[in-house]
Protein backbone atom coordinates (compact mmCIF):
# COMPACT_ATOMS: atom_id res chain seq x y z
CA UNK A 1 0.00 0.00 0.00
CA UNK A 2 1.75 3.19 -0.98
CA UNK A 3 2.00 5.77 1.09
CA UNK A 4 -0.31 7.97 -0.30
CA UNK A 5 -3.17 5.56 0.41
CA UNK A 6 -2.09 4.85 4.13
CA UNK A 7 -2.15 8.91 5.15
CA UNK A 8 -5.24 8.67 3.66
CA UNK A 9 -6.53 5.84 5.11
CA UNK A 10 -5.16 7.80 7.99
CA UNK A 11 -7.19 10.48 7.46
CA UNK A 12 -10.54 9.01 6.88
CA UNK A 13 -9.66 7.85 10.45
CA UNK A 14 -9.34 11.02 12.23
CA UNK A 15 -12.30 12.10 10.12
CA UNK A 16 -14.47 9.35 11.76
CA UNK A 17 -13.05 9.88 14.70
CA UNK A 18 -14.13 13.54 14.42
CA UNK A 19 -17.23 12.65 13.56
CA UNK A 20 -18.02 10.32 16.39
CA UNK A 21 -16.91 12.86 19.07
CA UNK A 22 -19.18 15.70 17.32
CA UNK A 23 -22.65 12.87 17.44
CA UNK A 24 -21.29 12.52 21.10
CA UNK A 25 -20.64 16.38 22.02
CA UNK A 26 -24.33 17.05 20.12
CA UNK A 27 -25.68 14.24 22.68
CA UNK A 28 -24.43 15.68 26.07
CA UNK A 29 -25.69 19.27 24.42
CA UNK A 30 -29.17 17.78 23.90
CA UNK A 31 -29.03 16.40 27.53
CA UNK A 32 -27.74 19.46 29.46
CA UNK A 33 -30.86 21.29 27.31
CA UNK A 34 -33.52 18.96 28.67
CA UNK A 35 -32.16 18.89 31.81
CA UNK A 36 -32.64 23.15 31.55
CA UNK A 37 -35.97 22.94 30.10
CA UNK A 38 -37.04 20.44 33.48
CA UNK A 39 -35.66 22.46 35.53
CA UNK A 40 -37.50 25.57 34.03
CA UNK A 41 -40.50 23.86 34.53
CA UNK A 42 -39.92 22.80 37.87
CA UNK A 43 -39.70 26.20 38.64
CA UNK A 44 -42.75 27.15 36.48
CA UNK A 45 -44.67 24.43 38.63
CA UNK A 46 -43.47 25.97 41.83
CA UNK A 47 -43.70 29.43 41.05
CA UNK A 48 -48.02 28.18 40.16
CA UNK A 49 -47.94 26.32 42.98
CA UNK A 50 -47.16 29.46 45.46
CA UNK A 51 -49.64 31.46 44.01
CA UNK A 52 -52.36 28.52 44.29
CA UNK A 53 -51.02 28.88 48.28
CA UNK A 54 -51.70 32.26 48.45
CA UNK A 55 -55.07 32.14 47.04
CA UNK A 56 -56.43 29.22 48.87
CA UNK A 57 -54.89 30.78 52.55
CA UNK A 58 -57.38 33.59 51.52
CA UNK A 59 -60.44 31.30 50.75
CA UNK A 60 -59.95 29.22 53.68
CA UNK A 61 -60.30 31.84 55.59
CA UNK A 62 -62.92 33.59 54.03
CA UNK A 63 -64.88 29.77 54.20
CA UNK A 64 -63.60 28.98 58.08
CA UNK A 65 -66.05 31.56 60.24
CA UNK A 66 -69.23 30.82 58.12
CA UNK A 67 -68.67 27.16 58.19
CA UNK A 68 -67.95 27.69 62.27
CA UNK A 69 -71.19 28.93 62.42
CA UNK A 70 -72.99 26.17 60.53
CA UNK A 71 -71.61 23.84 62.97
CA UNK A 72 -72.14 25.32 66.17
CA UNK A 73 -75.95 26.12 65.25
CA UNK A 74 -77.02 22.51 63.51
CA UNK A 75 -76.57 21.22 67.31
CA UNK A 76 -78.76 23.43 68.54
CA UNK A 77 -81.49 22.77 65.38
CA UNK A 78 -80.98 19.07 66.77
CA UNK A 79 -81.70 19.62 70.48
CA UNK A 80 -85.14 22.18 69.62
CA UNK A 81 -86.09 19.47 67.01
CA UNK A 82 -86.04 16.41 69.41
CA UNK A 83 -87.96 18.75 72.01
CA UNK A 84 -90.41 19.73 69.24
CA UNK A 85 -91.34 16.11 68.26
CA UNK A 86 -93.60 15.62 71.10
CA UNK A 87 -95.60 18.93 70.26
CA UNK A 88 -95.73 18.36 66.37
CA UNK A 89 -96.84 14.23 67.28
CA UNK A 90 -99.81 15.62 68.71
CA UNK A 91 -100.52 18.49 66.29
CA UNK A 92 -100.44 15.61 63.56
CA UNK A 93 -103.11 13.31 65.96
CA UNK A 94 -105.64 16.40 65.49
CA UNK A 95 -104.83 17.64 62.37
CA UNK A 96 -103.78 14.40 59.96
CA UNK A 97 -103.60 16.37 56.63
CA UNK A 98 -101.81 19.63 57.96
CA UNK A 99 -98.50 19.87 56.28
CA UNK A 100 -95.47 22.27 57.39
CA UNK A 101 -93.45 23.60 54.69
CA UNK A 102 -95.23 21.12 52.33
CA UNK A 103 -94.19 18.27 54.23
CA UNK A 104 -96.24 15.88 55.82
CA UNK A 105 -96.19 14.88 59.72
CA UNK A 106 -95.03 11.28 59.27
CA UNK A 107 -91.94 12.02 56.55
CA UNK A 108 -90.46 15.22 58.88
CA UNK A 109 -91.11 12.33 61.95
CA UNK A 110 -89.04 9.76 59.41
CA UNK A 111 -87.00 12.14 57.80
CA UNK A 112 -86.04 15.39 59.08
CA UNK A 113 -83.39 14.19 61.96
CA UNK A 114 -81.68 12.97 58.45
CA UNK A 115 -81.60 16.01 56.74
CA UNK A 116 -79.90 17.74 59.75
CA UNK A 117 -77.59 14.65 59.96
CA UNK A 118 -76.39 15.12 55.91
CA UNK A 119 -76.11 18.91 56.93
CA UNK A 120 -73.76 18.05 59.39
CA UNK A 121 -72.13 15.46 57.65
CA UNK A 122 -71.42 18.04 54.67
CA UNK A 123 -70.43 20.84 56.83
CA UNK A 124 -67.80 18.95 58.54
CA UNK A 125 -67.19 17.46 54.96
CA UNK A 126 -66.41 21.28 54.23
CA UNK A 127 -64.30 21.38 57.56
CA UNK A 128 -61.82 18.86 55.85
CA UNK A 129 -61.32 20.76 52.71
CA UNK A 130 -60.66 23.84 55.07
CA UNK A 131 -57.83 22.11 56.47
CA UNK A 132 -56.40 20.51 53.74
CA UNK A 133 -56.10 24.35 52.36
CA UNK A 134 -54.58 25.23 55.62
CA UNK A 135 -52.14 22.52 55.02
CA UNK A 136 -51.62 23.12 51.36
CA UNK A 137 -50.79 26.82 51.98
CA UNK A 138 -48.63 26.66 55.01
CA UNK A 139 -44.75 26.39 54.48
CA UNK A 140 -43.06 24.41 56.88
CA UNK A 141 -41.95 26.71 60.17
CA UNK A 142 -37.98 26.69 60.03
CA UNK A 143 -38.08 26.86 63.68
CA UNK A 144 -39.88 23.78 64.16
CA UNK A 145 -37.71 21.76 62.38
CA UNK A 146 -35.55 18.76 64.28
CA UNK A 147 -33.52 16.32 62.96
CA UNK A 148 -35.07 13.12 62.25
CA UNK A 149 -35.10 9.55 60.84
CA UNK A 150 -37.64 9.08 57.41
CA UNK A 151 -38.33 5.61 59.02
CA UNK A 152 -39.95 6.97 61.91
CA UNK A 153 -42.00 9.40 59.98
CA UNK A 154 -43.27 6.45 57.47
CA UNK A 155 -43.78 4.12 60.47
CA UNK A 156 -45.76 6.96 62.40
CA UNK A 157 -47.78 7.20 59.21
CA UNK A 158 -48.34 3.73 58.56
CA UNK A 159 -49.48 3.18 62.12
CA UNK A 160 -52.27 6.18 61.38
CA UNK A 161 -53.60 4.25 58.46
CA UNK A 162 -53.43 0.89 59.28
CA UNK A 163 -56.81 0.03 60.36
CA UNK A 164 -58.41 1.88 56.85
CA UNK A 165 -55.78 -0.50 55.36
CA UNK A 166 -56.13 -3.84 57.11
CA UNK A 167 -59.94 -2.80 56.27
CA UNK A 168 -59.46 -2.84 52.79
CA UNK A 169 -57.59 -5.90 52.83
CA UNK A 170 -53.99 -4.26 51.28
CA UNK A 171 -50.78 -6.59 51.97
CA UNK A 172 -48.10 -3.75 52.97
CA UNK A 173 -44.70 -4.59 51.82
CA UNK A 174 -42.15 -2.43 54.08
CA UNK A 175 -39.21 -2.18 52.97
CA UNK A 176 -37.31 0.20 55.15
CA UNK A 177 -33.16 0.99 54.74
CA UNK A 178 -31.19 0.69 57.37
CA UNK A 179 -28.67 3.32 59.24
CA UNK A 180 -29.83 6.54 56.64
CA UNK A 181 -28.47 9.56 57.22
CA UNK A 182 -30.79 12.46 59.43
CA UNK A 183 -33.14 14.93 57.47
CA UNK A 184 -33.95 17.99 58.62
CA UNK A 185 -37.59 18.33 58.95
CA UNK A 186 -40.73 18.67 61.06
CA UNK A 187 -41.95 15.45 61.60
CA UNK A 188 -45.46 16.16 61.55
CA UNK A 189 -45.10 17.19 58.46
CA UNK A 190 -43.04 14.14 56.92
CA UNK A 191 -45.76 11.80 58.39
CA UNK A 192 -48.43 13.79 56.69
CA UNK A 193 -46.45 13.40 53.20
CA UNK A 194 -46.11 9.64 53.63
CA UNK A 195 -49.98 9.15 54.84
CA UNK A 196 -51.24 11.64 52.29
CA UNK A 197 -49.65 9.38 49.57
CA UNK A 198 -50.67 6.18 51.20
CA UNK A 199 -54.19 7.35 51.30
CA UNK A 200 -54.02 8.24 47.68
CA UNK A 201 -52.77 4.60 46.78
CA UNK A 202 -55.72 2.65 49.00
CA UNK A 203 -58.15 4.58 47.21
CA UNK A 204 -56.67 3.65 43.82
CA UNK A 205 -56.57 -0.21 44.83
CA UNK A 206 -60.16 -1.75 43.35
CA UNK A 207 -59.48 -5.58 43.87
CA UNK A 208 -59.32 -7.77 46.28
CA UNK A 209 -55.26 -8.31 45.92
CA UNK A 210 -54.30 -5.02 47.03
CA UNK A 211 -50.60 -4.14 47.77
CA UNK A 212 -48.49 -1.31 48.93
CA UNK A 213 -44.78 -1.45 48.48
CA UNK A 214 -43.24 1.12 50.76
CA UNK A 215 -39.30 1.76 50.36
CA UNK A 216 -36.85 3.73 51.93
CA UNK A 217 -33.22 4.60 50.74
CA UNK A 218 -29.99 6.83 50.11
CA UNK A 219 -28.68 7.91 47.02
CA UNK A 220 -24.71 8.05 47.76
CA UNK A 221 -24.27 10.35 44.65
CA UNK A 222 -26.25 13.01 46.10
CA UNK A 223 -26.79 12.63 49.31
CA UNK A 224 -30.78 12.39 49.61
CA UNK A 225 -33.02 9.70 51.16
CA UNK A 226 -36.21 8.58 49.17
CA UNK A 227 -39.27 7.75 50.19
CA UNK A 228 -40.89 5.38 47.75
CA UNK A 229 -44.38 4.21 47.56
CA UNK A 230 -46.28 2.00 44.91
CA UNK A 231 -49.51 0.01 44.75
CA UNK A 232 -51.07 -1.90 42.35
CA UNK A 233 -54.13 0.00 41.73
CA UNK A 234 -55.80 1.51 38.33
CA UNK A 235 -53.19 4.00 37.90
CA UNK A 236 -53.71 7.98 37.20
CA UNK A 237 -56.24 8.79 34.35
CA UNK A 238 -53.90 10.27 31.93
CA UNK A 239 -56.62 13.48 31.64
CA UNK A 240 -55.50 14.46 34.87
CA UNK A 241 -51.72 13.44 34.93
CA UNK A 242 -49.56 16.44 34.48
CA UNK A 243 -52.00 18.40 37.19
CA UNK A 244 -52.12 15.76 39.57
CA UNK A 245 -50.26 18.09 42.14
CA UNK A 246 -52.85 21.31 40.99
CA UNK A 247 -55.69 21.51 44.43
CA UNK A 248 -58.62 19.85 43.54
CA UNK A 249 -57.74 17.52 40.70
CA UNK A 250 -59.11 13.68 41.54
CA UNK A 251 -60.63 11.05 40.01
CA UNK A 252 -61.90 9.92 43.31
CA UNK A 253 -64.71 12.21 44.04
CA UNK A 254 -66.61 8.97 44.40
CA UNK A 255 -64.49 7.76 47.04
CA UNK A 256 -64.67 10.81 49.14
CA UNK A 257 -61.58 12.50 47.77
CA UNK A 258 -60.34 16.12 47.24
CA UNK A 259 -57.71 16.14 45.82
CA UNK A 260 -56.01 18.06 48.07
CA UNK A 261 -54.20 15.19 49.65
CA UNK A 262 -51.03 15.10 46.98
CA UNK A 263 -51.37 19.07 46.54
CA UNK A 264 -50.46 19.68 50.29
CA UNK A 265 -47.93 16.41 50.28
CA UNK A 266 -46.61 18.33 47.28
CA UNK A 267 -46.27 22.06 48.79
CA UNK A 268 -44.54 20.36 51.85
CA UNK A 269 -41.54 18.59 50.14
CA UNK A 270 -40.89 21.81 48.50
CA UNK A 271 -41.14 23.41 51.67
CA UNK A 272 -38.46 21.10 52.81
CA UNK A 273 -36.03 21.39 50.10
CA UNK A 274 -36.95 18.17 48.22
CA UNK A 275 -39.02 16.80 45.11
CA UNK A 276 -42.12 14.61 44.52
CA UNK A 277 -42.18 12.52 41.33
CA UNK A 278 -44.54 9.47 39.87
CA UNK A 279 -44.61 7.01 37.48
CA UNK A 280 -48.11 5.56 35.95
CA UNK A 281 -49.91 3.60 33.85
CA UNK A 282 -53.77 2.97 33.62
CA UNK A 283 -54.13 -0.57 35.14
CA UNK A 284 -50.77 -0.91 35.68
CA UNK A 285 -50.02 0.84 39.41
CA UNK A 286 -48.46 3.95 40.25
CA UNK A 287 -45.07 4.99 41.75
CA UNK A 288 -44.68 8.17 43.64
CA UNK A 289 -41.39 8.98 44.76
CA UNK A 290 -40.03 11.75 47.19
CA UNK A 291 -36.40 12.70 47.52
CA UNK A 292 -35.45 15.11 50.68
CA UNK A 293 -31.75 16.38 51.39
CA UNK A 294 -30.39 15.02 54.34
CA UNK A 295 -27.26 16.76 56.75
CA UNK A 296 -25.18 14.71 54.46
CA UNK A 297 -26.26 16.54 51.36
CA UNK A 298 -25.37 19.68 53.17
CA UNK A 299 -22.14 18.96 54.64
CA UNK A 300 -20.55 16.17 52.97
CA UNK A 301 -17.63 16.20 50.74
CA UNK A 302 -18.05 15.76 47.10
CA UNK A 303 -16.04 13.38 44.83
CA UNK A 304 -15.70 12.77 41.60
CA UNK A 305 -14.77 9.13 40.43
CA UNK A 306 -13.49 9.01 36.21
CA UNK A 307 -12.34 5.87 34.94
CA UNK A 308 -13.21 4.33 31.60
CA UNK A 309 -13.06 0.85 33.15
CA UNK A 310 -16.82 0.42 34.17
CA UNK A 311 -16.05 -2.28 36.41
CA UNK A 312 -13.42 0.21 38.11
CA UNK A 313 -15.70 2.64 38.26
CA UNK A 314 -18.20 0.64 40.25
CA UNK A 315 -15.78 -0.69 43.07
CA UNK A 316 -14.88 2.61 43.64
CA UNK A 317 -18.41 4.30 43.89
CA UNK A 318 -19.28 1.13 45.81
CA UNK A 319 -16.18 1.16 48.12
CA UNK A 320 -16.54 5.06 48.86
CA UNK A 321 -20.17 5.07 49.70
CA UNK A 322 -19.37 2.70 52.94
CA UNK A 323 -18.54 5.16 54.78
CA UNK A 324 -21.77 7.27 53.98
CA UNK A 325 -19.99 10.46 54.08
CA UNK A 326 -19.62 11.43 51.04
CA UNK A 327 -21.45 12.81 47.73
CA UNK A 328 -20.03 10.63 44.68
CA UNK A 329 -20.44 11.26 40.79
CA UNK A 330 -18.49 9.39 38.24
CA UNK A 331 -17.21 9.96 34.19
CA UNK A 332 -16.30 7.42 31.98
CA UNK A 333 -13.30 9.58 30.16
CA UNK A 334 -11.89 12.76 30.19
CA UNK A 335 -14.06 14.99 28.02
CA UNK A 336 -16.92 13.86 30.58
CA UNK A 337 -14.79 14.54 33.51
CA UNK A 338 -13.66 18.25 32.46
CA UNK A 339 -17.68 19.02 31.92
CA UNK A 340 -18.67 17.95 35.11
CA UNK A 341 -15.71 19.58 36.45
CA UNK A 342 -17.34 23.17 35.53
CA UNK A 343 -20.56 22.26 36.87
CA UNK A 344 -20.37 20.03 39.90
CA UNK A 345 -17.00 21.79 41.30
CA UNK A 346 -15.74 18.35 43.69
CA UNK A 347 -13.49 18.47 46.34
CA UNK A 348 -11.61 15.94 45.26
CA UNK A 349 -11.02 14.12 41.81
CA UNK A 350 -9.95 10.25 41.50
CA UNK A 351 -8.58 9.92 38.26
CA UNK A 352 -7.47 7.66 36.15
CA UNK A 353 -4.81 8.15 33.51
CA UNK A 354 -4.79 6.64 30.55
CA UNK A 355 -8.27 6.70 28.77
CA UNK A 356 -9.25 7.24 25.42
CA UNK A 357 -10.41 10.45 23.71
CA UNK A 358 -8.70 12.80 26.13
CA UNK A 359 -6.40 11.07 29.18
CA UNK A 360 -5.96 12.56 32.93
CA UNK A 361 -2.94 14.71 31.76
CA UNK A 362 -4.85 16.88 29.63
CA UNK A 363 -7.84 16.78 32.35
CA UNK A 364 -5.08 17.68 35.10
CA UNK A 365 -3.65 20.58 32.48
CA UNK A 366 -7.31 21.89 32.23
CA UNK A 367 -7.58 22.25 36.18
CA UNK A 368 -3.89 23.77 36.47
CA UNK A 369 -5.44 26.21 33.77
CA UNK A 370 -8.55 27.19 35.73
CA UNK A 371 -8.76 29.23 38.64
CA UNK A 372 -11.55 27.75 40.38
CA UNK A 373 -10.49 24.87 40.55
CA UNK A 374 -7.34 25.89 41.62
CA UNK A 375 -8.28 24.09 45.43
CA UNK A 376 -9.01 20.47 44.10
CA UNK A 377 -7.52 17.37 45.44
CA UNK A 378 -6.35 14.91 42.88
CA UNK A 379 -5.79 11.01 43.48
CA UNK A 380 -4.16 9.54 40.05
CA UNK A 381 -5.24 6.24 39.30
CA UNK A 382 -3.07 4.00 36.81
CA UNK A 383 -1.72 0.63 35.64
CA UNK A 384 1.74 1.91 34.42
CA UNK A 385 2.92 3.70 37.93
CA UNK A 386 6.22 4.38 35.93
CA UNK A 387 5.29 5.25 32.80
CA UNK A 388 6.64 9.15 32.09
CA UNK A 389 3.32 10.54 32.29
CA UNK A 390 3.52 10.37 35.62
CA UNK A 391 6.40 12.53 35.63
CA UNK A 392 4.50 15.20 33.74
CA UNK A 393 1.96 14.73 36.15
CA UNK A 394 4.58 15.28 38.94
CA UNK A 395 5.55 18.56 37.39
CA UNK A 396 2.07 19.79 36.91
CA UNK A 397 1.98 19.37 41.06
CA UNK A 398 -0.22 16.20 41.13
CA UNK A 399 1.58 13.73 43.20
CA UNK A 400 -0.96 11.74 44.82
CA UNK A 401 -0.61 8.13 42.63
CA UNK A 402 -2.17 4.88 43.59
CA UNK A 403 -0.47 1.81 41.46
CA UNK A 404 -3.66 -0.47 39.96
CA UNK A 405 -4.63 -2.79 41.84
CA UNK A 406 -4.70 -0.77 45.12
CA UNK A 407 -5.70 -1.61 48.56
CA UNK A 408 -9.26 -0.20 49.42
CA UNK A 409 -8.66 0.62 52.81
CA UNK A 410 -5.67 2.54 51.41
CA UNK A 411 -7.85 4.51 49.08
CA UNK A 412 -9.80 5.52 52.08
CA UNK A 413 -7.64 6.26 54.22
CA UNK A 414 -5.69 8.85 51.31
CA UNK A 415 -9.16 10.10 50.81
CA UNK A 416 -9.86 11.44 54.49
CA UNK A 417 -6.87 12.58 54.79
CA UNK A 418 -6.69 14.77 51.50
CA UNK A 419 -9.93 15.77 52.15
CA UNK A 420 -8.85 16.89 56.12
CA UNK A 421 -6.32 19.13 54.76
Amino acid sequence: MTSEACSRDELHGKLEAARAECRRLESLVLKREQALEEVERQLQQAQKMETLGTLVAGVAHEINNPINLLLYNLPLLQKTWADFMPVLLEHCRMEPERTFGGFTCPFLKDHFPQLIADMEFAANRVVKIVSDLKNFSRQANLAEKTLLNINTAVANALRLCQSTLSKAGIRIRLELADALPDIEGNLQNIEQIALNILINAAQAIEHAHGEIRIQTGLNVKDGRVHLRISDNGRGVSPAIADRIFLPFVSDKQSQGGTGLGLSVSYSLVKAHGGEISFESRPSDGTIFTVWLPTVLHRKAAKILVVDDDGMVRQVLMEALAIPRAYRLEEAANGIEASIRLGTYRPDLLILDVFMPEMDGVEVCRHIKAEPALAGMKVIITTGFPYHPKLAELAELGFSNVLAKPFDIPLLLRLVRTLLEL
